[in-house]
């Protein structure tokens, strides 16, 4: 059934049972866990007087659904996906960004919160409501680590939702470190890169995180454009909207750029592989130019006749020694004279 919690202006009450009726002053907070499935559903419609939508049920079990924001007949429904627990990286070292639904229906006197068990932030809300029956509020805020003491359902909405986005942002040093070794094995010429498989993946994880982003940003704008339309957007519930969205903002932006690093590490691992194959080329082209005159002068007293002038010649051995001495002087002279000129690409 979750965890029912009264907060107040000036405190927060973990409840032992669902209440019977809506508070008069502050609201209700039910956090309920996916495993737990709908079974707080008959609590929740017989408090609020009211039946949700069975679309709207229907979505609240689809743990694949993106991002997304509804209004229904007396509440809003907000879907966010948020970051799993798992490693960023497999045993394989390959980026996999798994992420799960968190389900939020808002109305104004409570707010449910249908989220994976082993949330980070929800987690430690869990912990501090279990530490003990009635904490201050200012103890509230240091623990959530919220910017303000929420005053309503969204409010306490917009802050949850704020540090799973916050999550996401953390996720970018380990990426961008193993990006930049990914780098710089793709930059290292006496290094044969071998991860293709895992940069592969990490480009196509970027994409799906930009997209995952953009989900969010684009559920979060429809809710803020419903607050202002409504005209329930209040000072401080517009700051933290502009704040999560900001970073929502940055997440697509981070993504973007990782994106572009790896792809532009991937051109210039290719552009300096076909470098280096020219370098090989020259060198052979050079060991061409100068054996060539050899080639030519051995196959020429290499033929099979009886009449060959200097074949027997007593001194025809040094004088054929001589005239292939004197083609690699001239070979080796016309390859200084081309790398001179720097027409070899080096000065």
């Amino acid at each position: 059934m979750g965890i029912w919690t009264h907060l107040t202006q000036d405190k927060i009450k973990k409840l032992s049972d669902a209440p019977s009726q809506l508070p008069e002053s502050g609201f209700l907070w039910l956090d309920t866990q996916l495993d737990e499935e709908l079974s707080w559903l008959p609590a929740v419609e017989s408090l609020l007087g009211f039946k949700l939508d069975e679309l709207h049920l229907e979505d609240l079990g689809n743990t694949f659904h993106p991002s997304h924001f509804d209004i229904g007949d007396g509440y809003n429904i907000l879907i966010i996906r948020s970051l799993s627990s798992k490693p960023l990286f497999d045993e394989n070292n390959r980026l996999s960004i798994k992420t799960r639904p968190v389900f939020f229906v808002i109305t104004p006197k409570l707010l449910v919160t249908f989220r994976p068990k082993d949330s980070r932030t929800f987690a430690m809300a869990r912990k501090f409501v279990d530490s003990a029956p009635e904490k201050p509020m200012d103890e509230i805020e240091t623990f959530l680590k919220f910017k303000r003491a929420p005053a309503g359902t969204d409010e306490l909405m917009i802050q949850l939702v704020s540090n799973l986005v916050d999550r996401f942002m953390e996720t970018r040093i380990e990426i961008s470190e193993q990006l930049d070794r990914w780098q710089r094995d793709l930059l290292n010429p006496r290094k044969r890169f071998q991860d293709w498989n895992a940069l592969l993946a990490a480009r196509n994880e970027m994409n799906r995180l930009e997209s995952v982003a953009q989900d969010q940003r684009d559920a979060l704008t429809d809710w803020q454009d419903d607050q202002e339309r409504e005209g329930r957007m209040a000072a401080a519930l517009q700051v933290n909207a502009r704040d999560t969205l900001e970073h929502l903002e940055r997440v697509v932006s981070l993504t973007r750029r990782l994106g572009a690093n790896t792809e532009t590490a991937v051109q210039l691992h290719f552009s300096a592989t076909a470098h280096k194959t020219n370098e090989i080329v020259t060198v052979l082209t050079m060991l061409t130019a100068l054996f060539m005159p050899l080639t030519l002068i051995s196959g020429i007293f290499g033929m099979n006749f009886e009449e060959i002038p200097f074949l027997k010649n007593p001194n025809g051995f040094w004088i054929s020694l001589g005239l292939m001495g004197l083609s690699s002087i001239v070979s080796i002279g016309l390859i200084f004279w081309i790398k001179g000129r720097n027409h070899l690409g080096k000065p």
